[in-house]
């Protein structure tokens, strides 16, 4: 009975140090994959072209192979 007593606290002190351990050595991931050319607030105009609305209603706005009769 003894050494089950000493198996469950040697457990817990183990458990309770990996726990400091790993909690000091964690970052969040905002911080963890932070690079210097990642833009996230501002997207620029490569993606869609410069002259893109975003109103997908608009008259010639889409592409042509999505006109009706082509």
């Amino acid at each position: 009975m003894r050494a089950f007593v000493v198996a469950v606290a040697m457990a817990v002190v183990l458990a309770v140090a990996a726990s400091f351990v790993l909690g000091e050595s964690q970052r969040f991931a905002y911080q963890a994959f932070a690079t210097s050319g990642a833009r996230v607030s501002n997207p620029g105009t490569n993606l869609v072209g410069p002259r893109w609305t975003g109103d997908i209603k608009e008259p010639g706005a889409g592409h042509k192979a999505d006109a009706p009769g082509s």
